[in-house]
């Protein structure tokens, strides 16, 4: 993934007096910007059911459906099959189902499956993922 950084400052080659050569706009300068924002466009994540890919790191405004954000918010763990620490989910620091893990550590929420930690969030919804990450997909 790479931003756009602009080549060529068009606005300086306006301040120029009449007839410096380098008031001129090539024709180059042209095709490195046009090539630097199909770069750009090319390689970010599309808005609707991005894929991404490696470490994902961000922070999350609104709400994430299905995703705990507190051990208060385990009071409908009654939803969670096999939810064997939400007996008394008010006071939970821990959910667990069969092979999912959500457990508070260190003031952050740690997702697990089958003992293996999978992604993290904070409590400024920085949220990190240790795989590939589908948003805008069903939960």
């Amino acid at each position: 993934m790479s931003n756009y950084v602009q080549s060529t400052n068009f606005a300086t080659k306006d301040a120029l007096p009449s007839g410096d050569p380098l008031k001129i706009v090539k024709g180059t300068e042209i095709n490195t910007e046009f090539a630097n924002i199909a770069i750009a466009v090319a390689t970010k994540a599309d808005l609707a059911s991005p894929t991404f890919t490696g470490t994902v790191t961000g922070t999350f405004v609104g709400n994430l459906t299905g995703v705990a954000t507190s051990a208060t918010n385990a009071t409908n763990a009654t939803n969670a099959t096999n939810a064997t620490n939400a007996t008394n989910a008010t006071n939970a620091t821990k959910l667990a189902t069969t092979n999912f893990t959500v457990e508070e550590i260190g003031g952050k929420l740690i997702f697990k499956y089958g003992g293996t930690t999978i992604a993290s969030m904070t409590s400024a919804g920085v949220f990190t993922a240790l795989s590939d990450v589908v948003a805008g997909g069903t939960p």
